[in-house]
């Protein structure tokens, strides 16, 4: 496997959010270039200040290319394949995919399916999807191939165009926080509640704040919400919790359960099975 095929996932994650890496790397050009230039005129004063932008871009673009790293081509798996083996995923199961327009993770689930089917509903608006980083991902995204498990369609927070109680799944990796309004994040889950099952998974996927690798990620993540933060969202929706797993100490995965209607009744009778 040559180096670019390893980690293609991390060079195509440094290409959409090229105006980090490219500022960091100027920055530390320059002040290399302003060392030299002081040594050459002497200007000895210039040379401490100079070193220390050297070092401080130099720990930056590190840090960033290791989160790169981590979020992408770590050991571990993606997100994806983490998502759908919390939620054990039938090959005959009628599957959601809220999507932003990238389409890896519909992809990826749809090759667990046999007969089943992977309904990708694209929920991006300009104007809750503000993000320039995500711009640039969605203009790179490949189209892919024609595949009879995968429906595509577009949709919205306000109504996803499926009735209710019709699927047993839904998938979302890294999509509620790319909408910045707390009831927008607040209506499109309760807009999954309303199409799941009772008993339906939601797989969630979502960046936090560094849990481990603090040296090298804790100050660039410092400002991403915790795992707290997306237990109470989920249990605030209405949501049972399952599973979680914390990849790589960057990327909280969770299954919520939507509970059944007798849920309720168990918990107040204090019965095991009804």
């Amino acid at each position: 496997m040559s180096i670019n095929r390893q980690f293609q996932r991390t060079t195509r994650y440094i290409r959409t959010h090229w105006p980090v890496y490219t500022g960091l790397y100027g920055s530390l050009v320059l002040a290399v270039l302003f060392i030299g230039l002081s040594l050459a005129l002497e200007w000895y004063s210039f040379i401490t200040f100079s070193l220390a932008i050297v070092l401080v871009a130099s720990y930056l673009l590190i840090a960033y290319l290791y989160l790169a790293y981590l979020l992408n081509d770590a050991p571990g798996g993606t997100a994806a394949d983490i998502l759908i083996d919390l939620g054990q995923a039938k090959p005959i199961d009628r599957v959601v995919c809220l999507d932003l327009g990238l389409r890896t993770t519909p992809v990826a689930v749809a090759k667990y399916m046999t007969t089943g089917e992977v309904m990708a509903i694209d929920l991006y608006n300009p104007q809750s999807n503000t993000g320039a980083s995500l711009h640039r991902a969605r203009a790179r995204a490949r189209k892919p191939v024609a595949d009879p498990r995968l429906q595509w369609i577009d949709g919205n927070i306000e109504l996803l165009p499926l009735p209710d109680r019709s699927v047993s799944a839904v998938y979302m990796n890294r999509i509620l926080s790319e909408f910045w309004l707390p009831e927008e994040r607040e209506q499109l889950l309760k807009e999954v509640f309303r199409i799941l099952i009772p008993e339906g998974r939601l797989l969630l996927a979502e960046p936090i704040r560094a849990q481990s690798h603090l040296l090298l990620t804790g100050l660039i993540t410092y400002g991403l919400p915790t795992p707290e933060h997306w237990r109470e969202t989920l249990m605030k929706a209405g949501f049972t919790l399952r599973k979680e797993k914390t990849a790589r100490g960057l990327l909280f995965c969770v299954r919520a359960d939507k509970p059944s209607p007798t849920a309720g009744k168990q918990m107040q009778l204090n019965l095991e099975f009804i």
